[in-house]
């Protein structure tokens, strides 16, 4: 009976207590490339990896060639709404440009054209694409004024009225004035690729 005993004894027991010596526990064998953590040991803690941004960061927009297309698109497009003819005489009768529906469309679309070269501006987007669209969108809304206004000055007293140009005319010439100035005043490339 005493020897059963001393056998459930010793198998109850864990092999550091058999061989009579008090040693910690081993600990766990990690993978390899990992340390072991001991008791009282900080955790081992995976470094910290810069943060990297996924989109490229874009220059600081171009405040002054923004603000002065931001004007140009504005007188642009409210010069559309704007009397192109204005005829005095017994009374006074203007024409607004949206009464020339060809022309004013045209005037139109210049202008939102222009407005979107103008929001890739503010956004710091540069390059030969929104230099050409300011450049284009001026020169044509320039010369579209200009004829217009040629067309004002060449007609003829009709019934005792006088022709003269309206204000919307010249509010156009110069919202393409602003337009044109502005694509030279971007600091942007004159190449089609963007800077790296």
């Amino acid at each position: 009976m005493n020897a059963m005993s001393d056998e459930v004894e010793t198998h109850g027991q864990p092999e550091g207590d058999r061989s009579g010596h008090d040693s910690p526990p081993l600990p766990h064998t990690p993978p390899m490339g990992i340390s072991a953590v001991r008791p009282g040991d900080p955790p081992p803690m995976a470094p910290q990896q810069p943060v990297v941004s996924r989109r490229p960061e874009r220059p600081e927009p171009n405040l002054l060639a923004s603000l002065v297309a931001s004007a140009g698109v504005v007188l642009a497009i409210i010069g559309t709404f704007l009397p192109w003819v204005v005829a005095e005489g017994a009374g006074t009768v203007s024409e607004i440009g949206w009464d020339q529906a060809g022309d004013a469309v045209l005037v139109l679309v210049l202008g939102l054209a222009g407005a979107g070269a103008t929001g890739a501006l503010w956004i710091g987007v540069r390059g030969l694409v929104v230099k050409l669209v300011l450049l284009a969108a001026g020169a044509v809304l320039l010369l579209l004024a200009g004829l217009e206004i040629g067309d004002v000055r060449g007609l003829s007293p009709i019934e005792g009225f006088e022709f003269r140009v309206g204000s919307g005319l010249l509010v156009i010439a110069v919202g393409g004035v602003l337009l044109f100035v502005a694509a030279l005043l971007d600091r942007g490339p004159w190449s089609l690729r963007a800077p790296s």
